[in-house]
């Protein structure tokens, strides 16, 4: 029976595709006539690993090759018998299915000590070879290691943790990668030219992504899409064959979750569990994505060697998207996306992921109580919503009032002091770069922390400090954290001040001269109001410390700002 992945296995090195680091030694070799007389090919399945073994076995036995050259002619006798599958001097064998060292004597031991009946090298392509018993591999070894000079051994493996390390030691070993979405729809686009069949370059690039970078699953499903029977294929002919969803989806649902539209998120969600789709495999889709965007923020280069082409539409959808995500929002839904795919066996298949999305729009942990999610979910577009929203934004105060009064009636660490009682907000932020200065004597680190939050109000001995960052508040919430900020409160401002933390991601942070600004310079900001403050935290720094400050570009800086770091030499 025909298939596309037989009819079209490549004949030759050129149309082998990707594995170039591969084929460039394999010609060399072959060109230079300095074979190795044993080869391991390993890696993903259906990337060319046997193909390739073909090749090489062709190229070394062709009849008209040349000196210097390296590609078979694919006209001789014996390209064309090694083509057809019946020549005796390239002998194939299936180790998954001869695992025994009976078959290794009788297939390979014996058959190795005959010279080749027409052919210039007896080429065994063992594949599978990790199928093998140990017995096997003990029997192999020897022969291997000093094989007759007219023998070749391809050995392919999916499993190379599995090939002992004596037999791996023998061999020339070369590892395959995944074949890239660009590469494939290439492949492709030659295959239905060849067909005679017209089809959406849409359709061959959810094909390729489909693949995951395996060629032969790709020209398996194109198949299918060519049995529609027609010579015009569109993607919506294409839908009933191709699974309905695919990478569009899951960026989708990354674009809504920067636009906390958490109404359209979870729509869409339960739009794919309807039609069947597993969620989890959707969610395996979506943080693959955010792995790329992350790379992609921190370098190009390493998204294009690390990451898999996704296709050039959906690559541009992707840069325009990541355009308007910050590195620390991508991180914290990498994170989140992660603990919904860990949970097992859940009573609502789409629950998890749900609650990750409103997570991550309204900007707080299921668990944290200290806002209402109602100010930061986006309701959908109506007149009635919007009277809800502006009546949301004018009593936001009020609300956030309400809520700090009532954490401060839960009971303190810190001794409260009359003192304090009546302090203000005022004070303790002309007082804060001071404070700033002694917490870095005792964490240094956690001073970095402090500097992206801010002093919001100051109520009965009580101080709410406002965060933009999720991960910041959890730090100062951990109780020997937050037990050494009160104990360095109290230092300050002469009496114990107890610690309420709360969360607002669109906060302005404000910097203070006594800390690390972005420019790296001490005395670049608010010197008016704490410039006793400043001369003093710059007398403390360390020659080294300054030095490294002043030259590191913002990039860095602004990272150390963000996780909580410190620059060490």
């Amino acid at each position: 029976m025909s298939t596309l992945y037989r009819d079209y296995r490549p004949q030759k090195f050129a149309e082998v595709l990707g594995q170039k680091h591969i084929k460039i030694t394999l010609q060399n070799e072959i060109a230079q006539q300095k074979l190795a007389q044993a080869f391991l090919f390993c890696g993903p399945r259906a990337v060319g690993k046997t193909t390739l073994a073909r090749v090489l076995a062709k190229s070394v036995n062709c009849l008209n090759r040349q000196d210097g050259e390296y590609e078979p002619c694919g006209t001789c006798a014996s390209c064309l018998s090694i083509t057809a599958g019946n020549n005796l001097d390239v002998i194939e064998i299936d180790a998954a299915s001869n695992t025994g060292v009976d078959n290794v004597r009788e297939n390979i031991i014996s058959f190795s000590r005959l010279t080749p009946s027409q052919a210039k090298y007896k080429v065994f392509i063992i594949d599978e070879v990790h199928m093998l018993s140990p017995s096997a591999f003990n029997a192999l070894l020897k022969i291997i290691e000093e094989p007759p000079t007219y023998v070749i051994f391809i050995l392919c493996t999916t499993e190379i943790h599995k090939v002992p390390s004596t037999i791996v030691s023998r061999c020339e070993r070369f590892d395959f990668k995944r074949i890239s979405v660009i590469e494939i729809v290439s492949k492709l686009k030659k295959i239905a030219l060849q067909e005679k069949v017209e089809i959406d370059d849409k359709v061959l690039e959810a094909i390729a992504r489909r693949s995951g970078g395996h060629l032969r699953d790709a020209e398996s499903l194109l198949g299918q899409v060519f049995a529609l029977g027609d010579k015009n294929i569109t993607l919506e002919q294409a839908e009933l064959i191709i699974p309905s969803y695919n990478n569009n989806e899951a960026v989708d649902l990354i674009e809504a979750l920067n636009r906390k539209d958490v109404v359209k998120a979870i729509s869409l969600i339960n739009f794919l569990v309807d039609n069947g789709i597993n969620i989890r495999n959707f969610n395996s889709e979506a943080i693959n994505l955010v792995r790329k965007m992350i790379i992609a923020k921190i370098s190009p280069e390493l998204s294009d060697n690390l990451g898999l082409n996704l296709g050039e539409a959906l690559e541009l959808r992707i840069h325009s998207i990541n355009a308007l995500i910050t590195l620390d929002n991508l991180v914290f839904y990498a994170r989140r996306l992660l603990s919904a795919y860990n949970e097992k066996n859940p009573l609502i298949s789409q629950l998890p992921l749900e609650l990750a999305v409103i997570e991550i729009c309204t900007g707080q942990s299921s668990f944290d109580f200290t806002s209402s999610p109602k100010e930061k979910i986006n309701l959908p577009n109506s007149a009635s919503s919007t009277k809800v929203n502006l009546a949301m934004n004018k009593n936001k105060d009020n609300k956030n009032n309400q809520v700090v009064n009532q954490e401060l009636k839960s009971n303190s660490p810190v001794q409260k002091d009359a003192s304090n009682l009546c302090l203000s907000c005022a004070e303790v932020r002309e007082k804060w770069p001071e404070f700033l200065v002694k917490i870095k004597k005792h964490n240094h680190s956690l001073s970095f922390v402090l500097q992206n939050c801010e002093p919001q109000a100051m109520d009965s001995g009580t101080l709410r400090l406002m965060f933009k960052y999720k991960f910041h508040q959890d730090r100062v919430n951990d109780e020997s954290i937050k037990g050494l900020i009160e104990k360095t409160l109290a230092e300050v401002f002469g009496s114990g001040i107890s610690l309420v933390s709360v969360l607002d991601e669109n906060m302005e942070i404000k910097k203070y001269s006594s800390a690390t600004s972005e420019s790296g310079d001490v005395n670049s900001s608010d010197s008016s109001s704490t410039a006793t403050n400043s001369v003093s935290s710059q007398q403390e720094m360390s020659a080294t410390e300054q030095k490294v400050k002043e030259k590191e570009p913002n990039l860095l800086n602004n990272l150390l700002n963000a996780f909580g770091g410190e620059v060490i030499n």
